[in-house]
């Protein structure tokens, strides 16, 4: 197997195009170019042509995961899903995983600590629909326990004060009390929002003697 031409590419000359015996053979960047001290002549043998496409696959994938990462934290399993995306093989991919885990640039714990802080601050999303969204994202539930654990925020009873003073600002309290079809209502958006049942009965039962304006509502 011999390299027969290199070739910068057309429509990004930072990459070159690498040609054996007559035929394109992959496409590598100017510093693995370089690195890897390919030249035109030289005579590849199989194996070390195997190794060479592996090492380069490894270090696109890794490129293209940290390019991700950077836009937007991503679970271990989302990160896994967009590199599939990219057709990168299961082996370089795994590898890239096993690398970013080692370096902490990926640990699906502090990944749902950051998700449930945000969710709950800014979503006023109970722990039921923040566990599901998490799930769906391919985290473990050891992981999201282990980030509850760490968490710290604010309790259920709470949160669904100050989901329900957001709610019903400039609201008065006493006229929905009254009325069985906006409590039903006021259940039925604690609870999609992800509340337990038995605490949204709990604080709901007590709404008719307190203001989800007054001090310990918001």
């Amino acid at each position: 197997m011999i390299i027969t031409d290199i070739k910068p590419q057309i429509k990004n000359t930072k990459r070159f195009s690498i040609f054996i015996d007559g035929e394109f053979a992959f496409g590598i960047s100017g510093e693995d170019l370089l690195w890897h001290k390919l030249e035109i002549g030289q005579n590849l043998h199989r194996d070390d042509y195997d190794k060479l496409l592996n090492q380069l696959e490894f270090a696109a994938a890794r490129d293209a995961a940290v390019r991700n990462l950077s836009r937007s934290p991503k679970s271990i399993a989302q990160l896994r899903e967009k590199l599939a995306e990219k057709e990168f093989s299961p082996n370089s991919i795994e590898k890239v995983i096993d690398l970013l885990c080692e370096r902490n640039y990926l640990n699906d714990t502090e990944f749902a600590i950051s998700f449930i802080s945000h969710k709950a601050k800014i979503s006023n999303f109970g722990r039921n629909r923040i566990e599901r969204e998490l799930r769906q994202k391919g985290v473990a539930q050891r992981d999201i326990d282990a980030a509850y654990a760490q968490f710290g925020g604010e309790d259920e009873e709470a949160a669904i004060r100050r989901a329900l003073a957001k709610k019903l600002r400039n609201k008065n309290p006493a006229e929905i009390a009254a009325d069985p079809k906006e409590l039903a209502r006021l259940k039925g958006f604690l609870a999609r929002r992800g509340f337990d049942f038995d605490t949204i009965d709990k604080i709901l039962a007590a709404f008719s003697c307190e203001s989800p304006t007054q001090e310990g509502w918001s």
